[in-house]
């Protein structure tokens, strides 16, 4: 009678575990296909993310680019009169500042620290930002280089010489936000810490 229960307990036993095994398949398969679904869903938000900052940046790298030009004295810097220089800084700002949620904090930043060389905000209550650039330097004049008729009234756009920021730290803060810019849509590597 002992080797019969013996022999019943083995059956059980050998059932038990036969029956654990497809629950415990079923399990770890519901487990892995949960876990590919996040993947899956995180992978599609990622790419979609992308699509949006390349949407972004689509739109604001021609401004960044006129100002970089303006305030160092390169490519197009005839062409734009100082209420044009004021726009494109309107729309950049409206572009990154609506539009934060999609970028890193970083790449936020760096903006700001591109715009701060440029202009000097917060002039006056109802007054535009001021320009951190002279009306002249070693490549001419803004006034005889326009392309256009240049309005006396633009002449108090643009800061003291105190207050002006030199082209090389200019250049310094645009390959620092363009970097981080790259870095958001994967064309280049995260930068290691922003120049100042």
């Amino acid at each position: 009678m002992l080797a019969a229960s013996v022999w019943n307990s083995l059956e059980v036993v050998k059932l038990v575990i036969g029956g654990m095994v497809p629950v415990a398949v079923a399990v770890l398969a519901a487990v892995f296909s949960r876990a590919l679904k996040r993947a899956e869903n995180r992978q599609w938000f990622s790419q979609k993310l992308v699509e949006k900052r390349i949407e972004l940046l689509t739109a604001a790298l021609p401004d960044l680019n006129d100002l970089f030009c303006y305030f160092t004295w390169v490519g197009n810097w005839k062409e734009l009169s100082p209420p044009e220089v004021l726009l494109r800084k309107r729309r950049l700002d409206r572009l990154f500042h609506a539009n934060s949620p999609f970028f890193s904090t970083s790449a936020v930043v760096a903006y700001d620290a591109f715009i701060s060389v440029l202009f000097k905000t917060f002039v006056a209550p109802g007054s535009s930002a001021q320009l951190r650039t002279g009306l002249t330097s070693q490549h001419g004049s803004r006034v005889k280089a326009f392309t256009e008729y240049w309005e006396a009234t633009w002449d108090a756009m643009f800061t003291h010489e105190a207050e002006r920021t030199p082209p090389d730290a200019i250049k310094r803060r645009y390959q620092s936000l363009t970097a981080v810019l790259g870095s958001e849509i994967g064309t280049q590597p995260a930068p290691k810490a922003a120049s100042r």
